[in-house]
Order: C-alpha cells, then sequence, then structure tokens
C-alpha cells in the first residue's frame, strides 16, 4: 500500500516517514522502497529505522540495498559527520546534508544509491594515505558531483569546523577543486541557513581547504603603526601578508576576511602622537590605546574560534609594544618582526608553547648582556632599570631624572651590538634575539630583590624586544611604572611615566 502512495504521492510518503506514521504491517513495505533511487526517500526510511530499531531486519536491509551487514551496524549505532551543500537549478535551490561514516578498511559499497564520482575520493584517500574508506548518506535527492567538495570537508576538517560553512565544488583525485554552476542562488540558499559557502572561488586545492579550517595553526597578521594613513597602514600589511606567504604561497587576506570575518581594519592599530598622561590612571591615552588592542584581541581570537592561531605581529612604539606583550601574555603562539629597510624580518618565532617557554627559562650566566650598577642608596626601596639595546644611551637620562629620588639604578646593556643587533639570517640564529630577550629576564630576576617595593622600567631596545619581555615579565613585578622616550620634543628629560605595570587594564586577557 504504501508503496503504491509512493507512486502517486511520494510527499506524503516522506511526511508519514518523518512523523513515524508508519503501522507495523506496513513495514515490508518500507523494505521494498528501499530498491527506489531516491536519496531522500532511503534517508528517511534509514532514519525511521534508526529510531524504531525494533523494525530493523539487517539482513533483509544488506541484500535490498546491497550495503553489507557490517557497514549497517556502523551507520546505524555510530554518529557521523555532517556537511552541508546546496543544490540548486534554473527553478530553485536549497540545502542538502551529507551523513559520513569511516571504516578502517575499504568497502565495496559507498552510498545507497549510485553515485560513481565518490571513487575519486576513495581514490584521494588513497593517496593520502589515510588507511580509511566511507559511506554516505543523503538527505535530499540531487545530480551532479558539486557535493564532493562537501565530502573531502568531512574527511579532512574538524566537526567544529563544519558547523559553520556550506561546501560546493567538484574535487579530482589530486585534491584539486573546480568550479561549479549557480553559485549565487547556491550563496543565497546558505545565507538563509546562517552559513558561508565556499567554492572554488575561495580554494582551489584541498590543501588550502585544510589549512584555513583545519586543526593545524592559521596565521595572522597584526600591526600597530604611528601617524600612518589608511593607505600607508594596508602597503604595510600586505608587506607582512607576503612575508606569511613565504611559508603558506597561497596565503592571502582575502580569505581571512572570507573564512573568518576579519578585515584589514581589524588587523591594524593606528596611532597617532601619543602625550604624556596628566594622570597615569585617569584619561591615559597610552591605556586607551592598550585598550583598543585588547579590544582588537578579542575579535581575532572570538572569529577564529576553537582554531589555533600565530599572531604576526610588528609595532612601531618599544613602550607600546612592552604593554602589548603583557596584555597577550606568554600563552598564545606569536611571531614577532622587525621593521627594517623597508622591510619586516621575522626576529622572534614563539609559534608554540616550547618556543614560548624560552623566553622565560633563567640563565645561569649571562654570555650576550651585562648588569651594571649606576647608583646606589642604602636605604633605597624602588629600583630604576634601564635597559639598553638601542643606539640612544638611557643611563644618563635615567640618573638625572632621579637625582632627587632614593632609587638604586642598574643598567642591563648588550656586550655587542648597541643600536645594531643583527638579524637573525645574518649571524645563523634564529633564537638570537630571544636569547637576548631571556637574559633581560634573567637579569631583572637577578635585581627583583624582596627590598624593592616598587620597579620603575625604561627602555631603549627595539620594538621586538620590548613585546617579548612584556611577554615573559607579565605582572612578574607587582608594581611599577613604564617610561617612554621621546626625542623629537624639547623637553628637559626625554623620558616620562606612561602606564603602571599593576595597572587592571595590563592584565593578560587570556
Amino acid at each position: 500500500m504504501i508503496r503504491e502512495f509512493y507512486k502517486t504521492d511520494r510527499n506524503l510518503i516522506i511526511e508519514l516517514l518523518k512523523e513515524e506514521q508508519i503501522k507495523e504491517n506496513e513495514i515490508k513495505d518500507l523494505y521494498e522502497l528501499l530498491n527506489e533511487n531516491d536519496d531522500e526517500l532511503i534517508f528517511h526510511i534509514y532514519t525511521f529505522f534508526n529510531k524504531n530499531p525494533e523494525f530493523l531486519d539487517y539482513e533483509k536491509f544488506s541484500k535490498i540495498t546491497g550495503v553489507p551487514i557490517y557497514v549497517l551496524l556502523k551507520i546505524f549505532k555510530e554518529k557521523p559527520v555532517k556537511v552541508y551543500f546546496p543544490i540548486a537549478n534554473n527553478e530553485s535551490s536549497e540545502l542538502a546534508t551529507a551523513y559520513i561514516f569511516f571504516f578502517d578498511k575499504e568497502i565495496s559499497k559507498n552510498s545507497f544509491t549510485q553515485k560513481e564520482e565518490l571513487w575519486r575520493i576513495k581514490k584521494l584517500l588513497k593517496k593520502r594515505n589515510t588507511g580509511k574508506d566511507l559511506f554516505v548518506i543523503f538527505d535530499k535527492s540531487f545530480k551532479g558531483d558539486s557535493y564532493l567538495l562537501s565530502i573531502t570537508a568531512g574527511i579532512f576538517l574538524p566537526d567544529y569546523s563544519l558547523e559553520d560553512f556550506a561546501f560546493t565544488g567538484k574535487v579530482n583525485e589530486e585534491g584539486e577543486i573546480y568550479p561549479v554552476g549557480y553559485i549565487p542562488k547556491k550563496e543565497e540558499v546558505a545565507k538563509e541557513k546562517g552559513l558561508k559557502l565556499i567554492t572554488y572561488n575561495d580554494v582551489s586545492h584541498i590543501d588550502e581547504l585544510i589549512y584555513y579550517l583545519g586543526d593545524k595553526p592559521v596565521d595572522i597578521p597584526f600591526l600597530q603603526l604611528s601617524n600612518k594613513t589608511k593607505e600607508e597602514a594596508y602597503i604595510s600589511l600586505e608587506k607582512l601578508e607576503n612575508k606569511i606567504k613565504e611559508k603558506v604561497p597561497f596565503y592571502s587576506l582575502k580569505k581571512i576576511e572570507k573564512f573568518f570575518g576579519l578585515n584589514k581594519e581589524d588587523l591594524l592599530l593606528i596611532t597617532g602622537f601619543l602625550s604624556e598622561p596628566e594622570d597615569l590612571d585617569k584619561d591615559n591615552p597610552w591605556i586607551e590605546v592598550i585598550k583598543q588592542f585588547e579590544e582588537k584581541l578579542k575579535k581575532i581570537y572570538s572569529n577564529i574560534r576553537r582554531k589555533k592561531r600565530i599572531l604576526h605581529f610588528a609595532g612601531s612604539i618599544s613602550t607600546l609594544a612592552f604593554a602589548f606583550g603583557i596584555k597577550i601574555g606568554a600563552k598564545k603562539p606569536v611571531a614577532i618582526y622587525h621593521y627594517q629597510a623597508d622591510d619586516y624580518h621575522l626576529v622572534a618565532d614563539l609559534s608554540d608553547k616550547n618556543k614560548i617557554r624560552k623566553i622565560k627559562h633563567i640563565k645561569s650566566d649571562l654570555e650576550l648582556l651585562e648588569i651594571k650598577k649606576l647608583k646606589e642608596n642604602e636605604d633605597a626601596n624602588e629600583i630604576a632599570i634601564a635597559v639598553w639595546i638601542a643606539s640612544h644611551n638611557p643611563y644618563g637620562d635615567v640618573i638625572v631624572f632621579s637625582e632627587r629620588k632614593n632609587w638604586d639604578i642598574f643598567g642591563i646593556e648588550t656586550k655587542e651590538y648597541k643600536g645594531n643587533l643583527p638579524l637573525p639570517e645574518d649571524i645563523d640564529s634564529k633564537d638570537f634575539w630571544i636569547e637576548i630577550v631571556r637574559e633581560i629576564y634573567t637579569a631583572i630576576n637577578e635585581l627583583k630583590y624582596e627590598k624593592y617595593r616598587y620597579f620603575h622600567i625604561f627602555l631603549s631596545s627595539p620594538v621586538p624586544i620590548a613585546f617579548c619581555l612584556g611577554m615573559a615579565v607579565g605582572h612578574f613585578i607587582n608594581g611599577g611604572i613604564v617610561y617612554n622616550l621621546n626625542l623629537s620634543e624639547k623637553r628637559k628629560f626625554p623620558y616620562y611615566p606612561v602606564f603602571k605595570i599593576e595597572n587592571d587594564r595590563l592584565k593578560s586577557i587570556f
């Protein structure tokens, strides 16, 4: 009876299956309907039996469909991977779902209906030496092979990435992705369902798909620039983008926007002149910029949910970079660049937890730096630390600045290369700048006597050193003030205080 109804009113049978309005004496007809080459119908029969296992006869199901019993046992008892793909023609468009089950050995039939093009995916799995095969159930009936990109996504991407995207595209056994038709209609139906549609226009090979949405980290550039126009900032951002392309040739900021909703403005922080604060706690322009950095960080990390991210940072103000380093802390992977000769150079690769740990490893001896006592007061309970790595010698300024203050003053300086730290590639040492930071941190650790209740930090260092030092120091120093150097204004003292280390706005958000 049900089979006869199917011939005259297919939709009625599907509705009866959805509502589980099938009587026990009609179960036999359900098995006969499995002979129909109708994906949507078979999906609802499968769903009915999944919800009503007391009516399921594995041998009969296997005999009619040609699907081995061990495959049926898995698809009726295990949770599938779900992927979405739009189907469209001249008249209509809708969103379909594929349910993928994986097997550790090759199986003879990969879907209930004939899907010959799935052999391309089987060959791709073999070429990738995955040792896996798959069985796919579709909830809609359709023609063509534009669904193959969704199946490939389901194979190579984690479940969390599949929740927000739909996929359409042909895929060959080499993993190359090819265009398909009706893209505007497909984009519309995907958008209606709250999904982003990924097509050949976004990725041309599955390796790109895996990079942007897979388990491995994605690279995100971030620039802090001073007194630049947006056009100038965009050019600088493109230079940093090109540095990432040296590692990931298909990298693109346009794709970062497509996949994660991050545009160029989200990856830039352009500051004007930051004046000396009248009050370190209230209406402090430096703290306001640090707050802006925090908000941009929050957007970056929230937009790229549950996926590892490597922040590629370059800045223009050392004191600000020190605060940014404190803000990001020593938990998130970063790559830090130095701007020199109109180009960005990677000088500190802290892209995984083991590399990050290096900057906080205390050394038994200082090899690259030395500590100098510049001023001592017998009953001093505050300390000034002047870091001299860049060309400007801060010692005289700090001594004059503190002449009426009961401070001990120490200098930390490089034994060589003051003002001209060699790039890692020039001395064949990838960790040279990291070792400089590690030794500064070691020196500060040695100077952190219990008698000092307050610290005053004066930096003359390249931006990457300051950023990494901020990461390492964090809130290791409980209380203190950081001072900025400004040689452009006519001032009696070129250093002035800009923020307190203990300010809540500097606390890491991670």
